[in-house]
């Protein structure tokens, strides 16, 4: 009895240490579904490794994968990858929330606190109303995505009915929860629709509204009402920031890819094919995965940039993964203050919290750190370049899936490796730390003598 009370005080002891095993064992169990005989084609092996890897891969919704999910999985195993996906993308947290407001259970403290940590909120306040308004919303466009590609693909002579459906089905939800994973016939990601532009379109408007940001879509809903109802509606200032720093940095990265590529692979492309390829690489490297060209295709320097948009990633509280734009814009604002010498960050008249301030170099400092450990023992135990490592490993940390082909050459020991990876960056770095507080941790209450110290 003592023994259980102890393991249930190291794993469920506190919030998020509740929060970090419910997605530990999630995973785990994700995995072993995965392994039933019946999840795998006839002829086929899994090893338990592999099964977690694309069990991991899939809840912190990667798309990183060492086997081909269509060759591999049975309809049944595809079915249950794509559901693991489904509640990695929104949060299992939400997802279990959402069968509490189904049942009429009540939403208690403890659990509050486990969704704020899963959604990255700041407050429990309107919790709730915000889990309904915003799996409303990703519901409604997933359906609304799902039948619009049916029709497409039918129509299209991509696939007949029946195939389209799946289609549509595995891959609409893959595209808005940002996880790369395909089920293509050739399973070469979106390259079979490299020259359809509709395709495309309809899957960047999945991919940008899966990472923009959950608050966005929360406050969409109340938009559209709004405009129903004639009624007037303002969208936060935090919402307006969002959208901002994701359309900011989409465009801008597009403009330095075709910049980059103007005489490498996009020099005979046509204007227009050599803006959809921009546009579409430059916001699938922000935690998507997709491609509709092979990564290897590109230049170095353009790989090495991918690698920063892998690490910065999407917005908080989104499908996506990587230290978030909000963090990425806290730093750029931190630095000119400090230039201008000003003891206080202000962004748009507002006085950031010298916490948040504190969080956006935590997360950045702990996140380069997890990647460079991660590079550096990989260099040790694997014999490939290490501009590949290091493509691979930020590609797990940000969530995204790109890979520059190496995946599924990786030992256990550097598929291990990528699965922490992945693991954190699904739960995120600060949720790791908030492991550590104890139950109840609000401060020593001790002041201790000023000191300085010579730093820089």
């Amino acid at each position: 009895m003592v023994v259980l009370k102890g393991l249930k005080q190291v794993f469920f002891g506190t919030y998020a240490r509740g929060f970090i095993t419910s997605y530990l064992l999630f995973m785990l169990g994700g995995a072993a579904l995965l392994m039933l005989p019946f999840s795998i084609q006839s002829g086929i092996s899994l090893s338990w490794v592999d099964a977690i890897f694309t069990s991991a891969s899939a809840l912190s919704t990667t798309g990183l994968s060492t086997i081909v999910v269509k060759d591999t999985f049975t309809l049944f195993g595809q079915t249950v990858l794509i559901l693991i996906i489904q509640f990695g993308g929104i949060g299992l947290i939400m997802m279990v929330a959402l069968f509490w407001l189904i049942v009429r259970s009540k939403i208690g403290f403890r659990q509050r606190n486990m969704i704020m940590t899963d959604q990255n909120q700041l407050s429990r306040q309107g919790i709730v109303r915000f889990i309904r308004d915003v799996l409303i919303v990703i519901f409604s466009v997933e359906a609304l995505a799902f039948v619009i590609m049916t029709i497409y693909l039918t129509s299209s002579g991509y696939f007949v009915f029946k195939e389209a459906l799946f289609q549509s089905f595995f891959t609409t939800i893959s595209l808005f929860t940002n996880a790369g994973f395909d089920i293509a016939p050739n399973a070469d990601s979106f390259q079979m629709y490299s020259g359809d532009y509709f395709m495309q379109t309809l899957a960047m408007v999945l991919m940008f509204m899966g990472a923009v940001g959950f608050w966005v879509l929360a406050e969409l809903k109340e938009f559209i009402i709004a405009k129903i109802k004639k009624e007037r509606f303002s969208f936060s200032w935090f919402v307006k920031t969002l959208v901002v720093m994701h359309l900011v940095i989409w465009l801008s990265s597009a403009l330095l890819v075709i910049l980059f590529e103007s005489n490498n692979f996009l020099a005979n492309k046509g204007p227009f094919e050599m803006l959809y390829y921009a546009l579409f690489m430059s916001l699938t490297t922000r935690n998507a995965g997709f491609s509709t060209m092979n990564v290897t295709d590109f230049t170095g320097s353009t790989q090495i940039f991918f690698i920063f948009l892998m690490f910065v990633g999407s917005s908080p509280n989104s499908a996506g993964g990587g230290i978030r734009t909000t963090t990425f814009l806290v730093l750029l604002l931190t630095l000119r203050s400090f230039a201008k010498g000003r003891d206080r960050v202000v962004f748009n008249q507002r006085l950031l919290k010298e916490e948040t301030v504190i969080k956006s170099f935590l997360a950045t400092f702990l996140a380069l750190g997890i990647i460079a450990i991660n590079v550096l023992f990989l260099t040790i135990i694997e014999p490939h370049e290490i501009l590949h490592l290091m493509f691979e490993v930020t590609s797990a940390f940000g969530t995204t899936g790109l890979s520059l082909g190496i995946t599924g050459a990786l030992s256990n020991f550097g598929r291990l490796i990528l699965i922490i990876t992945m693991f954190i960056g699904r739960v995120g770095v600060l949720a790791l730390l908030l492991m550590f507080r104890s139950t109840g941790t609000t401060g020593s209450g001790l002041t201790y003598p000023e000191a300085d110290m010579i730093v820089g």
